[in-house]
């Protein structure tokens, strides 16, 4: 990681010498957090007010920012009590109202500076009525106002200010808008405020209006040449909103575009009718101005230092003498961007009018290389920290490599790639890898070491992302406890050919609410590819998110493992390490990672051939950022095809907290085993980041 050290200049005048400390500034009194932010605010907004000294004017700057910070947060009778320490004298305090009844003494002086905030209490929205109010349920348009139903409030989500309140209403009447009432008028026209204990109740009235719905789209006089046809297929009886307008005029202008028009104006006028059983029929007239039709010139790329320009331009498919089409244009600034070794890729055209334009890529070349440091915990490799490094734009032919090594209290992981983005100008990707694996499984030590080849594509049509690759790799297992250490190979060497298809439609694949996501990926080591062994594994699987009200989302995940070994006579040959072990955070979560594993007879673990798991979850927000969870998980497995798909099942239900981060949710969960074997555990506790499937 590139540390910059950055040094904050000011005037220098006789009097304040170039290296005089800058006077320090503190904030007291609301958690560490907020103290740190509003400093952090005052630091920024004072700028060059910030000197070896603060005056008097400076520091009643800065308690009016930290005042105006705290009304927002609904707190409306804070005071300041502000320590100033100056040069050669006692230090002094000075209580400050936000309306400044008592100002500073002057002339000030002050080297150190401590704003001791006493916020008082807080005002928080604890009722919201609606007069008028039909096309919304009132706990959907009350969520404008005190957030997300949850089933915990905090102070900051309702917090109280004229600014917020104002805000809320003015959304609450876009979102209606949207809907299709254009003549909606929002309106708070009353609020109650206790001042002894800080609760607010406010009166919402709402002028609905007539729905406007669109029964007709016309074109404007004066247009010659062809005129565009079918585009309001769809659009029409959709309520009139600004969504709507947006949609239509970019469909006009993509058909004028495509025709080598890039200079076309589409102005939407709505013509309503007298309103009749709350609804006025909308007529469009759409008044478009297509501008000439202009000529592909030349493809420039600007800027370009070390990268090979003819990298670059296969990455353009449109061709000079063309038509100028700017969403071919855009789809190259697109692919460009998408070889990630600019920072920034800006697309212009010169000359900017005329009948033939040239199209000029501005790029800016980015960082070469960076390292970034690796951090996290799971229940059963527990603390764990590593290192990436990344290196960009290699031979100048926007290749990259990354090395990451991460070490665990279970594991040693290392990893290098080398990848082509953009392979022979197409959207293919191309990567080779070389690994390394050391890890204790709860059974024996794994270690796994090779090489791999790969490429990976979008099916943008279908929605898929295809990989298809060759890996050689050496399979060793030691240490082992299995039920069928007797006959299992210390050491295999395995060639692979895998395919995978996935389809994600998820609204986030960190912290997913709603969509779906579904995946399949099949390997095959075959002798003729340079394997010791003979062997199929299959895998796939999905998962389906969706809202059940406002705060409360429902889960679920399913995946199947399969391994075959067709064309190998002798199941034991199977190396231990592609035997599945069921268990953990991703799993099965009444049980430790790889404990759900069959079980032989006398108890000793057995690798499973066939898995099938089950994820059912109930979310509920209790705020914004924490959620309770309820889970239930079935497993059900074989270690012999015959039995396939299963001949024992195992389940378990739970409880557990997720806490929200940019990284995906930090989970605390409990997972009670229904059926417990007689060896297993009853339950687990689980501690990991990221969503389980």
């Amino acid at each position: 990681m590139i540390m910059l050290l950055a040094c904050a200049g000011g005037t220098v005048t006789a009097e304040e010498p170039a290296e005089a400390k800058p006077a320090e500034l503190r904030v007291q009194g609301l958690g560490w957090l907020r103290n740190r932010e509003l400093r952090q605010s005052l630091l920024l907004l004072l700028g060059e007010q910030r000197r070896a000294t603060l005056d008097a004017n400076t520091m009643e700057d800065a308690a009016m920012i930290v005042f105006s910070a705290l009304t927002e947060d609904g707190y409306f009778e804070p005071l300041i009590d502000l320590e100033v320490t100056e040069p050669a004298r006692p230090t002094a305090h000075y209580v400050l109202d936000p309306q400044l009844d008592h100002p500073l003494p002057r002339p000030q002086a002050a080297s150190k500076v401590t704003l001791h905030v006493k916020p008082g209490k807080r005002f928080t929205l604890t009722e919201v009525k609606f007069d008028g109010l039909t096309a919304l349920k009132e706990d959907d348009a009350r969520v404008f106002f005190r957030g997300e139903n949850a089933l915990l409030f905090l102070g900051s989500e309702r917090a109280y200010s004229p600014a917020r309140l104002k805000r809320s209403a003015a959304n609450l009447q876009e979102e209606m808008r949207r809907q299709g009432y254009a003549d909606v008028d929002v309106e708070v026209d009353g609020v109650e405020i206790n001042h002894d204990t800080g609760a607010v109740r406010v009166h919402v009235a709402v002028a609905e209006g007539a729905i406007w719905r669109v029964t007709a789209l016309n074109y404007g006089e004066g247009l010659d040449g062809e005129i565009p046809a079918g585009l309001e297929t769809g659009r029409l009886g959709k309520p009139w909103s600004s969504l709507w307008r947006q949609d239509m005029e970019t469909a006009i202008r993509r058909w004028y575009y495509q025709r080598g028009h890039p200079d076309v104006t589409v102005t939407l006028e709505a013509r309503p009718t007298e309103a009749m059983n709350g609804v006025r029929a909308i007529t469009i007239v759409a008044h478009v101005a297509p501008g000439p039709a202009v000529t592909l010139g030349k493809v420039h790329f600007e800027g370009v230092k070390r990268t090979h320009e003819s990298v670059l331009r296969p990455l353009v498919a449109a061709k000079p003498g063309a038509p100028l089409n700017p969403i071919e244009m855009e789809e190259g600034q697109f692919r460009l961007s998408r070889l990630g070794v600019f920072s920034s890729v800006d697309l212009g055209y010169d000359p900017a009018g005329g009948t033939t334009r040239d199209a000029v890529y501005h790029l800016v070349e980015g960082s070469r290389r960076d390292a970034s440091l690796l951090f996290g915990y799971g229940s059963y490799e527990q603390l764990r920290g590593g290192i990436e490094m990344r290196a960009y734009n290699l031979l100048g032919r926007a290749h990259h490599s990354t090395f990451e090594l991460v070490q665990s209290m279970k594991s040693t992981r290392g990893e290098y790639d080398y990848t082509v983005p953009e392979l022979f100008g197409s959207s293919v990707d191309g990567t080779a890898k070389a690994f390394g694996l050391r890890r204790e499984e709860l059974s024996f030590l794994r270690e796994e070491y090779g090489v791999n080849l790969s490429i990976a594509m979008p099916l943008k049509r279908l929605g898929l992302d295809v990989t298809t690759g060759y890996t050689f790799k050496r399979l060793r297992s030691t240490n082992n406890s299995l039920a069928t250490n007797p006959v299992d190979r210390v050491q295999t060497d395995v060639a692979i050919v895998d395919f995978g298809l996935a389809r994600d439609r998820r609204d986030n694949p960190l912290t997913p609410h709603h969509g779906y996501r579904i995946f399949a990926q099949v390997e095959d080591a075959n002798r003729m590819l340079g394997s010791q062994v003979d062997y199929q594994r299959l895998q796939f699987g999905a998962s389906y998110h969706t809202a059940w009200g406002r705060t409360r989302w429902f889960h679920v995940g399913f995946t199947h493992n399969l391994l075959t070994t067709l064309g190998s006579p002798n199941d034991s040959q199977l190396p231990v390490n592609v035997r599945f072990f069921p268990g953990g955070d991703n799993s099965i979560r009444g049980y430790r990672e790889g404990a759900a594993a069959p079980r032989a007879p006398d108890g000793q673990f057995l690798g499973a051939k066939t898995t099938m798991v089950l994820n059912l979850e109930l979310e509920q927000a209790m705020t914004s950022k924490w959620s309770i969870v309820a889970f239930s998980d079935s497993l059900g497995m074989a270690t012999r095809m015959a039995h396939y798909p299963f001949d024992e099942r195992l389940y378990s239900v739970g409880l557990g907290l997720r806490y929200q981060t940019i990284v995906g949710p930090i989970r605390l969960e409990y997972g009670r085993n229904l059926n417990p074997r007689p060896l297993d555990s009853h339950g687990t506790l689980l501690f990991s980041i990221g969503f389980p499937f």
